[in-house]
């Protein structure tokens, strides 16, 4: 089986190599943009698995990308997880009414963050559904 693609949109350059090289170690491939234009642009080129999308970048942040994604026939399919530093302490329920896959909390904790990637997309693909049955 050839491994999950994991889109990463965010503008820190150094969380970016971190989440690139944690998702590599856990059997993803993963690869980034680094602002919102190019992330929309590589999400439409490259169709990925998933889409992790930090919601506070400037130009071209997060929540407008959210929206081309959600409206483009080329990407509305693809789960997106919000990644942020928001401390909202109901904004992971409101991720998930918005649509998110799920909603990861910056700071995270390194060891921790591909289990809650690996999460996210169980949930978004259904299969959390099958595991429980």
């Amino acid at each position: 089986m050839a491994p999950r693609r994991v889109l990463i949109i965010d503008d820190d350059r150094t969380l970016v190599t971190l989440m690139t090289t944690l998702l590599r170690k856990a059997g993803y491939q993963a690869f980034a943009a680094f602002d919102g234009a190019s992330g929309f642009m590589v999400a439409q080129k490259e169709r990925p698995d998933l889409i992790l999308l930090d919601l506070q970048m400037p130009a071209g942040g997060g929540e407008a990308v959210w929206k081309r994604l959600k409206s483009s026939g080329h990407t509305s399919g693809i789960p997106v997880v919000y990644v942020s530093a928001t401390s909202s302490p109901g904004f992971a329920a409101e991720a998930e009414e918005q649509g998110a896959a799920g909603f990861i909390r910056k700071p995270f904790e390194p060891e921790h963050f591909a289990e809650r990637v690996d999460a996210c997309f169980k949930r978004a693909t259904g299969e959390m559904d099958a595991i429980k049955e």
